[in-house]
């Protein structure tokens, strides 16, 4: 399964810390949101439920901009993302992740996240 979703927010601003709690930012809440509405309009598209075995995911961050970025500062806040739009029931079935960043394009102004979703399989050991 392929989704394609804006560029997410870092967890640096993915939550908000106070005295009392932690709660999302008001960027996560918007991530989450579209997030939410990608997830329901590929499963509507390709009829796809939610995974219910251990899988893999490949995320793909095209920036923004030339500014430096830490490529583990956004798996989170998608995973939590893909969690909330039911893409699976836990994100501890995640298996094996890989993070790749891709310098800023004219094609993609204002960054995105393309998430590969696949049943993960089992590698033979020798």
């Amino acid at each position: 399964m392929r989704i394609e979703l804006p560029f997410p927010p870092s967890v640096n601003h993915y939550w908000v810390r106070t005295a009392r709690r932690v709660y999302l930012s008001e960027a996560a809440k918007r991530f989450s949101r579209l997030t939410a509405a990608a997830v329901a309009e590929v499963q509507r598209q390709y009829g796809h439920r939610s995974f219910l075995g251990d899988v893999s995911v490949a995320l793909t961050l095209y920036l923004p901009d030339k500014r430096v970025r830490d490529v583990d500062n956004y798996p989170k806040g998608v995973l939590d993302a893909l969690t909330k739009a039911g893409i699976w029931s836990d994100d501890a079935q995640v298996r094996v992740m890989t993070v790749k960043k891709k310098d800023p394009h004219s094609d993609t102004k204002g960054g995105k996240c393309v998430v590969v979703i696949d049943d993960y399989i089992e590698e033979e050991t020798v």
